[in-house]
């Protein structure tokens, strides 16, 4: 997928999987459920290795868009094409700040269940008007403060 295309998915955060669909925006796929058997608040749609795109159950509006950069997890597919300026492939926390300054919202180390374990945190950043006016990026850290993740999610989606 090509940065173009990525800012495109981003500006398009809040519209449905219709809406996108028809827009040519996304391809039609497999739109799934996160977890099987059971009551869902997300559906997951991947366009290609390493990139999600969530929605809500209730009225399949995109929320997020989730880029690995580092897989976590064995198999975990890593996305390897182009991303937005200013961000690359191989990115850390130091740079990150460089880049684009103090986060909107920040936390520290987390410790998850296995096979994950302990992560390096996050830092958020609101998007400027331009790009989006509801929207935030998220630089997701290994304990070496490398970016193993990046999300472009809605700041207030409506919902709890």
């Amino acid at each position: 997928m090509d940065a173009a295309k990525i800012n495109r998915l981003v500006i398009g955060l809040g519209r449905t999987y219709d809406e996108l669909l028809a827009e040519g925006m996304i391809q039609p796929g497999s739109i799934k459920p996160l977890f099987e058997n059971s009551q869902n608040e997300d559906f997951i749609h991947k366009p290609e290795p390493g990139i999600e795109l969530w929605f809500w159950a209730e009225t399949r509006r995109l929320e997020r868009v989730v880029f690995c950069l580092i897989a976590l997890a064995k198999n975990e597919p890593v996305y390897t094409g182009e991303l937005p300026t200013p961000f690359t492939l191989a990115m850390d926390q130091a740079g990150i700040r460089t880049m684009l300054g103090e986060p909107y919202e920040s936390k520290g180390p987390v410790k998850l269940p296995l096979p994950i374990g302990t992560t390096g945190g996050w830092d958020a950043y609101r998007l400027g008007v331009e790009s989006h006016p509801n929207a935030k990026v998220a630089a997701q850290y290994l304990l070496d403060k490398s970016v193993c993740g990046l999300v472009f999610t809605l700041v207030d989606k409506g919902h709890d």
